[in-house]
Parts: structure tokens; C-alpha cells; sequence
């Protein structure tokens, strides 16, 4: 029979047993690869051992997080590029469920960031532990992501990202753009019917805005077309915008858009307009015959180095397209 001093000492090794089993059981939950998504893409692939306590975390070369400007809206990830970096997990310490990483900067040993990691709905929430107590930063979630998981590259080093930004272009804004394109590529076109439809489409553009359903560069070119086939200047203001917002979000090529809007608006406004972007037909009085005209136009506040810039063509190859209008071609 045991002494006991002898039982005491057989249930504290137990229970040190059991302690160890469970601080095992819960390292081993954080063990694997890891991936952080933004606009569909790994911004950072955290490498966990199976201890819990070492690894790796995978981030972009560069890249600026701006906190929240207001509480609920999302941090800002900008200036994403310079290729990739390998940090080293350097210290673990598993408090409980709570795992505290220390990140070592693979370029700068000195430079080292402090997490706090938690398990949350077969993710890690990965938080910063030490920052100021004004700023507010969303925590970096993670998925269970294959070893071959790495960081993208494909960055626009411009733009803004935020969590909250869906990869994916919006269906229904694609619907109203496709129909409002279809409509310009049927002969004849009844104007009375598509300007009808054009006044259908703006309205659920104008929906979708409220709703705050446009998301992406793609969106908000789609959309500034749609205005841009208004009939007022206002319309052609808002789509001048919706291009320069399609522009910021990485949509390069809406640069044209952007500046046929602002060229349509002055015109309607009884402004010259500057890049050239607009043609206009009308029959002389007492003539049949329709003339086509830029007019009014300022061929020099805008260079042709800097036409070719926004995506418009010279003033030589717009002469040669005013001239096949004229001809008829």
C-alpha cells in the first residue's frame, strides 16, 4: 500500500503529465501552413511546427497598414511589393489557448514584431501585441492553406486594399453594362427605346451605389459608361468620378473613360473639351447632309505625349477618324 506522501506525489505527476499532454494537444492545433488572403491573393503564408513554438512567417517585401480611420471600417494595406521576405519565428509561448509569436525581419535581426495568436472557427487570429492604445487594427486571419502555399507578387504597388474588398467584380453591375453595349451594337438603333433603357440603367447603377455594392476597378469602370451615356452634365460629372475611383482601384485601362467623361462634360456644359475624345454630327439648316466635328475643341492646353498617356489617340489619327466619319466608313 502506498504512503501518502507517495499517492500525493503519483497525482502531481500525473496532472504534470496531463498539463503537458494538453499544452501538446493545443501546439499541435496551430501546426501547418497558413495563408492570409487579400483580394483573393496570400498577402502572408505563416509556417507553424509542430511544437507550436517555431516556424515561419511569409510577407511581402513592403507594405504599409493604415489603421481604421473610424471604428468598423477596415484597415488600409498599400504600397504591397518589393518581392517577398522570410521571417523567422524566433520565441513561441503557448499561454493556454493563446499562442505569443515573436517575428524576426529576415533584413533587419534588430527589427522583431510580437503576435498573439488564437484559434477561432478552425482559423488563427493573429493580433499585434504591442500597439499604441489609440490605434485599432483588424486582426490577420488565417486559413489552413497546402505546404506550397506562397505570397503572391502580383501587387499594384498604387492601391489601396482592404479586407473587406470582394476579388470578384459585381454580377449585377456586369448585367447593366452588357445590356447597355448590346444595345449600341444593334442597327438600326431606336433612340427612343435606348434612351429609355439608358434611364433604367443609371437608376440601378445610382441602386447599387447606395448599397455600397461596387467594390472593385471593373465596378466602377462599368458604371462610369453607363453615365457616361446620360443626358445631363451632372451624369457625366458622376461618371468622370466612378472612372477616376475604377483608375485608384488598379483598372488602368479606365484611364480612357476617365477622360472621354471629363470631355463629354465640357462640352455640355458649353466648355471646349481638351483630349479630343468627342465626335458630333448634325445637318446644317437647309442641308441633308450631316457634317462631323471635335468642335469645340482645345488643341493645346493637352500635348499629344500626354494624350497617348490617358489611352487617346494623337490629333493626326483623330484628323483620320473625323475624316472616315466624314466619309461615311
Amino acid at each position: 500500500m502506498q504512503s501518502p506522501s507517495a499517492r500525493t506525489s503519483s497525482l502531481a505527476l500525473i496532472l504534470l503529465l496531463f498539463t503537458a499532454f494538453a499544452h501538446a494537444a493545443e501546439a499541435t492545433a496551430f501546426a501547418g501552413t497558413w495563408a492570409m488572403q487579400l483580394a483573393g491573393r496570400n498577402l502572408l503564408v505563416l509556417r507553424i511546427n509542430g511544437d507550436g513554438l517555431q516556424g515561419s512567417l511569409d510577407r511581402p517585401g513592403h507594405v504599409q497598414i493604415t489603421a481604421a480611420k473610424t471604428p468598423g471600417s477596415p484597415s488600409i494595406f498599400s504600397q504591397i511589393g518589393e518581392g517577398v521576405r522570410h521571417d523567422k519565428i524566433i520565441a513561441g509561448r503557448l499561454d493556454g489557448s493563446t499562442l505569443h509569436l515573436t517575428v524576426q525581419n529576415a533584413s533587419d535581426p534588430s527589427d522583431q514584431d510580437k503576435f498573439i495568436c488564437i484559434l477561432k472557427d478552425g482559423r488563427i487570429e493573429m493580433h499585434f501585441e504591442e500597439l499604441p492604445p489609440n490605434v485599432v487594427l483588424d486582426a490577420f486571419l488565417f486559413s489552413r492553406a497546402p505546404d506550397s502555399a506562397t505570397v503572391a507578387t502580383d501587387w499594384d504597388f498604387g492601391k489601396e486594399y482592404s479586407l473587406d474588398t470582394p476579388s470578384q467584380p459585381n454580377a449585377a453591375m456586369k448585367v447593366i453594362f452588357d445590356a447597355d453595349q448590346a444595345d449600341r451594337e444593334k442597327e438600326p438603333i431606336n433612340w427612343n427605346i435606348v434612351g429609355r433603357a439608358d434611364f433604367l440603367r443609371r437608376e440601378q447603377t445610382r441602386k447599387l451605389l447606395a448599397d455600397d455594392a461596387l467594390h472593385t476597378g471593373k465596378d466602377f469602370e462599368e458604371a462610369a459608361f453607363v453615365f457616361q451615356h446620360g443626358d445631363q452634365p451632372d451624369d457625366y460629372l458622376l461618371a468622370h468620378t466612378l472612372a477616376m475611383v475604377a483608375v485608384s482601384k488598379g483598372d488602368a485601362k479606365a484611364i480612357w473613360i476617365a477622360s472621354a467623361t471629363l470631355d463629354r462634360y465640357l462640352i455640355n456644359i458649353k466648355q471646349k473639351q481638351i483630349f479630343g475624345t468627342q465626335y458630333n454630327s448634325a445637318a446644317p439648316t437647309g442641308s441633308s447632309q450631316s457634317t462631323w466635328t471635335q468642335e469645340p475643341y482645345n488643341r493645346t492646353l493637352v500635348s499629344d505625349a500626354l494624350r497617348q498617356q490617358l489611352g487617346v489617340p494623337t490629333q493626326a489619327a483623330q484628323a483620320k477618324q473625323l475624316e472616315s466619319y466624314q466619309d461615311g466608313k
